[in-house]
């Protein structure tokens, strides 16, 4: 068995080092460019809707835009929450609906509906939604609820 010479072994761990140098540089060439592409963000007047999902937002709410889970009221929520729009007149998305009117029958299996926000207004220096309506996929059928027959007012303190 020859032995490798120190020079030589040198030499071999230089190269690795540089490998491994060459190969994290390009993860933080990538990792920062990332960093550097643009955000899709909302406008600053694009309004918020006050959120009530959570014991620490049952009160106040919380102003977000575009949640994946939402109450609406007291009666009412929406989770799994796709949005196709968020503008300054209108938030439609597309999720699951539950209710008090509908436990025996969607509390395990949540109803599709689409859920519009709307009528935006200034509240506490913030613009927030202050309507909404649902419609179920396959029409209100035995439900009567009111928060299923129009525009209903959407909590924004």
């Amino acid at each position: 068995m020859k032995r490798t010479s120190t020079p030589r072994r040198h030499r071999t761990a230089i190269a690795a080092a540089l490998a491994c140098a060459a190969a994290l540089g390009t993860v933080a060439t990538a990792t920062g460019a990332q960093a550097a592409a643009p955000q899709h963000t909302a406008k600053a007047d694009t309004p918020y809707v006050m959120n009530h999902v959570g014991e620490e937002n049952a009160d106040k709410g919380k102003a977000e835009r575009k949640p994946e889970s939402l109450v609406l009221s007291e009666f009412t929520s929406a989770g799994d929450l796709h949005w196709k729009q968020w503008d300054n007149k209108k938030a439609v998305a597309t999720g699951d609906v539950t209710g008090m009117w509908c436990l025996e029958t969607c509390q395990d299996k949540p109803l599709k509906a689409t859920v519009t926000l709307s009528d935006p207004k200034t509240v506490h220096g913030k613009k927030v939604y202050s309507s909404f309506t649902v419609k179920l996929a396959g029409g209100n059928g035995s439900y009567d609820s009111e928060d299923l027959k129009g525009k209903q007012p959407l909590a924004t303190i």
